[in-house]
């Protein structure tokens, strides 16, 4: 198998400064226990998600700012993903689940629904358990949580597709560390993940993507969730 033919459910392991090459590193679970090892070792890894490529690393402000560097952005908490809730309450005790927050997640997880909930900061923590599953496979490898957001420069569109995600990478330059991409083929027509904070006062859409708004309100509308979304 090359670069060029990946197998439905597959995925291929190229470094950072050799994505543009045809011929992989690693494929399969030899190419997800690559990505692993870059992220125990500090690195950054370029990931599939049920929407659109990703960029993830270790949790932490380190990576936060060394991906916010590469993506031209100002630095701030990123998303994280968890391989399940379970591993979102291992890694952030502090975090409070709201009666919407439970309700949400029952109904929409694993799934392209991001929430933030309050973990006692001014901002909270945005987490999403992802519903790709080579996405989850590398979080079941690598302790079950990592710090992501969208694969592209801060204003240009996401990478969705092999070609953009290569692009995207080349126009990156990634200053020490290591680093890689987890190349899954092209992604399913999609965009973002919605976005919404689930506080105990007010349930609030910030951001309408993948998942409607509507079935969010229409959700907590219901007789168990009453509350509205505001």
């Amino acid at each position: 198998m090359t670069g060029t033919e990946i197998e439905p459910g597959g995925v291929c392991w190229y470094e950072w400064g050799g994505a543009g090459e045809r011929e992989p590193l690693a494929t399969g679970a030899a190419a997800l226990a690559r990505a692993a090892r870059t992220l125990d070792a500090g690195g950054l890894v370029a990931h599939p998600t049920s929407t659109v490529y990703g960029l993830g690393g270790r949790p932490g402000a380190e990576a936060d700012a060394r991906i916010a560097t590469l993506k031209g952005r100002g630095a701030g908490p990123l998303i994280r993903l968890a391989a399940s809730r379970g591993a979102v309450r291992d890694a952030v005790p502090d975090v409070r689940w709201t009666d919407a927050a439970r309700r949400l997640a029952d109904a929409y997880w694993p799934g392209p629904l991001t929430l933030v909930l309050d973990d006692g900061s001014a901002a909270g923590v945005a987490v999403r358990v992802d519903a790709h599953p080579v996405v989850r496979r590398l979080l079941e490898r690598a302790g079950g949580l990592m710090t992501s957001t969208s694969l592209n420069v801060t204003g240009g569109v996401p990478a969705r597709t092999r070609r953009e995600a290569r692009a995207v990478l080349a126009s990156m330059t990634l200053e020490g560390g290591a680093g890689g991409w987890l190349d899954a083929g092209d992604l399913p027509l999609s965009v973002p993940s919605t976005l919404v904070r689930a506080g105990a006062e007010k349930v609030e859409v910030l951001r309408e993507g993948a998942l409607p708004a509507r079935e969010v309100e229409r959700l907590l509308e219901s007789p168990a969730g009453r509350g509205g979304v505001g």
